[in-house]
C-alpha cells in the first residue's frame, strides 16, 4: 500500500462513508467532506505530516447556490502528497469555523476569502479590510457581482469594452478587404 491509499484508508475511517474521498493521480488525494469534519481532519492530516497549508481557495458555483472552499496541504517528507480538502457553503449567510488554531496560515487565506467572497470564519481573530482599500462594494470575486455597474456608479467610468471591440471588428474588416 503506498502513502495515498494509506491516506485514502484513514480518511475512510474517519469519515465513516459521511464523504468522499479519491485518488486523483499519483501523489494527489481529495476528500469532499461536510463541513463539521473539516477541522477533524485536518488536524488529523497535520498530526501525521501535512504541515504545510499551501492554499485555501474559493471556488462560487453559483448556479447551485453554493460556495466551495479547499484546503490544500502538503506534505514533505513521505513522497510530497498533496491532499486536497473539499467542503460546501450555501452562499447565503453560511460561515466557517477558522482553521487558524490548527495552520496559523490560514489567517491571511481565511482574511482573502472574506473579503473576496463575503464567507465568514467564526472565531477568527481578524476579519477586517485586507487586500481592497476604500472599497464599500459588495464582495468581489462572488459571480453575481457586476463589475462595470460598480465601476459606473462608484466613479462614473463608462465601460468603452463593446465600443471598442466593435471598432476593432471593423478596422481588421477594413484592414483584410483592402
Amino acid at each position: 500500500m503506498n502513502f495515498e491509499e494509506k491516506i485514502k484508508r484513514d480518511l475512510e475511517g474517519i469519515l465513516l462513508e459521511k464523504g468522499q474521498i479519491w485518488i486523483q493521480s499519483p501523489k494527489r488525494v481529495y476528500a469532499r467532506v461536510p463541513k463539521n469534519l473539516v477541522l477533524p481532519i485536518l488536524a488529523f492530516l497535520k498530526s501525521i505530516g501535512f504541515h504545510q497549508l499551501s492554499a485555501i481557495t474559493c471556488v462560487d458555483w453559483i448556479d447551485k447556490e453554493k460556495f466551495e472552499l479547499i484546503y490544500n496541504l502538503f506534505n514533505f517528507f513521505d513522497g510530497a502528497v498533496h491532499v486536497f480538502i473539499k467542503t460546501e457553503l450555501e452562499r447565503d449567510k453560511d460561515t466557517m469555523p477558522t482553521a487558524t488554531q490548527i495552520y496559523p496560515m490560514a489567517f491571511d487565506y481565511e482574511r482573502e476569502i472574506h473579503e473576496m467572497f463575503g464567507i465568514v470564519f467564526e472565531g477568527h481573530p481578524r476579519l477586517d479590510a485586507f487586500i481592497l482599500e476604500d472599497w464599500d462594494g459588495p464582495p468581489p470575486m462572488r459571480k453575481d457581482f457586476d463589475t462595470a455597474l460598480y465601476v459606473r456608479e462608484k466613479y462614473g467610468v463608462e465601460d468603452l469594452t463593446e465600443k471598442l471591440t466593435r471598432r476593432l471588428d471593423v478596422h481588421y474588416l477594413e484592414v483584410k478587404n483592402e
